[in-house]
């Protein structure tokens, strides 16, 4: 659990925004979850009711969070969804198709046991391994997306020893599994960056952001990777993305 810093410049409350946040973005809190009461995020954290209350009241401000009167706060429900039709490009092959010069980074590549939330998106047991990948995309000297991949490595053996620094997530999934992805199930959403994400993409905590969620899918419609790419809102190139073409 998440310490808090009652001496960071940071106030409480903004610390108490970006865990609640976290948890929503990661997977362990999800849409129509009710959050943990005042008193429990008091408990949890050491913190004032004052302090959860004002924290809680910004992520109702932002959208997040809704509140039910007699029921408590919970996780908004997301209404803008739709599938991507018959297939999709990666970010990678988007921006080498239009002749882009980018580099990527690999933050985090580790192997995890999937949430309830990532289980069920990629049809797995709670507590399954998969592969946790985490990259950021520059292009020159600006950082413009950071992207984070959730893979079921039972489909794709090897795919824990790839250097992502060097390969493209999709053609390796591909060639790993001999298997060809068809399709995902996509949506997107404008948000607040928060600060655990924010200081990777060099901006702010309340930077807004284009948020994509992305679950992919082998032609035999078997989800094979769950993902979430977050991209600075001024840039172009994202309509590249939506279908997939025989790039061998």
């Amino acid at each position: 659990m998440k310490t808090l810093s009652k001496s960071s410049q940071i106030p409480l409350y903004q610390q108490v925004v970006e865990w609640i946040r976290e948890n929503i973005y990661s997977g362990d809190l999800v849409e129509d979850d009710r959050i943990p009461s005042e008193f429990q995020i008091m408990d949890m954290l050491d913190v004032s009711r004052g302090t959860v209350k004002k924290a809680v009241n910004q992520l109702v401000r932002e959208g997040l969070l809704v509140q039910v009167q007699g029921k408590g706060t919970f996780v908004k429900k997301e209404n803008l969804a739709y599938p991507l039709g018959e297939g999709l490009l990666s970010f990678a092959e988007a921006l080498e198709s239009q002749k882009i010069n980018f580099s990527t980074s690999v933050i985090t590549s580790r192997i995890e046991p999937a949430n309830r939330h990532v289980a069920e998106k990629l049809g797995i047991k709670p507590g399954q391994d998969i592969l946790f990948l985490e990259r950021l995309r520059s292009i020159g000297d600006e950082k413009v997306m950071l992207i984070e991949n959730r893979i079921n490595i039972e489909l794709c053996p090897g795919i824990t020893e790839i250097d992502f620094t060097k390969e493209n997530l999709f053609p390796t999934i591909e060639r790993l599994s001999n298997n060809k992805i068809q399709y995902s199930e996509s949506r997107y959403a404008a948000r607040l960056i928060g600060n655990d994400r924010g200081h990777y993409l060099d901006i702010s905590e309340d930077a807004p952001v284009l948020h994509l969620e992305q679950l992919v899918f082998f032609k035999r419609g078997s989800p094979v990777e769950f993902g979430n790419v977050w991209l600075k809102g001024n840039k172009y190139y994202l309509g590249t993305i939506l279908q997939r073409r025989d790039v061998n």
